[in-house]
């Protein structure tokens, strides 16, 4: 081991008695349910103003639903959104409201649900977001996106999804994406096995460093913005530092956005006003 790589860490550490009080997000945050129904409430008044496209299937599954909400105008940006709930929870209605400030600016934005665990693995997760993504590709003329211009923003787990799927569709020789916004990401899942999170995902060493983003080759010209909540747990703003330590030309920016936490994060995103949302918009339209 190398000084530069004592400095700079490729792999997130995590004691395994610190694994529960690092990631269990409900227990550090218990005021997620009210949280939850500010979301909830932000989602049904911007579906009363915007128009949207709901339950677009991308698959048979009763999950792999998608809502797109577009913007005026010909061959527009695509940002591609995919709620969190550590694989087993959360619902594109949930967080629909994240939409808005990017479709009045000229961003389209697609909202994914997933299939969940326990039924399902986070392998066919990740598939099931290559599925929505080369679906909105096959329909961009219809849709009247710029199929050169996707971009994925992913929260927790989402963010997870996002990175992975990144990765993958450069391994695969397909199209790069445009950016990548990893909102309070998980980039390296071994920390995850010792906590009652892994209960219903059923992780062991293999299969985690196998979805970890970090051991993942870096994903060719996608330019990532990592976005953690200044409030959010130590463990989820190391994810964010190994992860440019492991892709450094490929990490073009963090957002640590004050006076926010590991669910509180995403109301600035939604304010067009706000630094973070700005800096996504200007990655975006750029």
């Amino acid at each position: 081991m190398t000084v530069n790589d004592i400095a700079a860490p490729k792999r997130v550490l995590c004691p395994v008695e610190q694994s529960e009080a690092g990631y269990n997000l409900k227990a550090a945050f218990p005021d997620f349910p009210q949280v939850l129904a500010r979301w909830q409430q932000a989602t049904s008044a911007m579906r009363a103003e915007l128009p949207a496209q709901d339950d677009i299937a991308y698959g048979d599954g009763a999950l792999q639903k998608l809502d797109f909400y577009p913007a005026p105008g010909p061959r527009r940006p695509l940002l591609v959104f995919i709620h969190g709930g550590y694989w087993q929870g959360g619902d594109k209605r949930d967080i629909g409201f994240i939409a808005a400030p990017y479709v009045r600016a000229g961003v389209s934005v697609a909202v994914i649900n997933y299939s969940l665990a326990p039924a399902a693995r986070i392998e066919q997760m990740v598939d099931e977001v290559h599925a929505a993504l080369d679906l909105l590709q096959q329909q961009a003329d219809s849709l009247d996106i710029d199929v050169t211009r996707i971009s994925l923003m992913g929260h927790s787990a989402g963010g997870h999804l996002a990175a992975q799927v990144a990765a993958e569709r450069v391994a695969r020789n397909q199209r790069a994406l445009q950016a990548v916004f990893a909102i309070s990401g998980l980039f390296d899942l071994a920390p995850l096995i010792p906590s009652s999170l892994n209960h219903a995902l059923g992780l062991d060493a293999t299969r985690a460093d196998a979805l970890s983003p970090v051991l993942m080759g870096a994903p060719g010209v996608t330019r990532v913005h990592t976005i953690v909540g200044h409030d959010e747990t130590a463990q989820f703003h190391l994810q964010a530092q190994v992860i440019a330590n492991c892709w450094p030309q490929q990490v073009v920016a963090h957002h640590d956005v004050p006076q926010t936490h590991h669910y509180t994060v995403l109301f600035p995103l939604a304010q067009a006003d706000s630094p973070v949302c700005r800096a996504v918009l200007q990655a975006l339209l750029d």
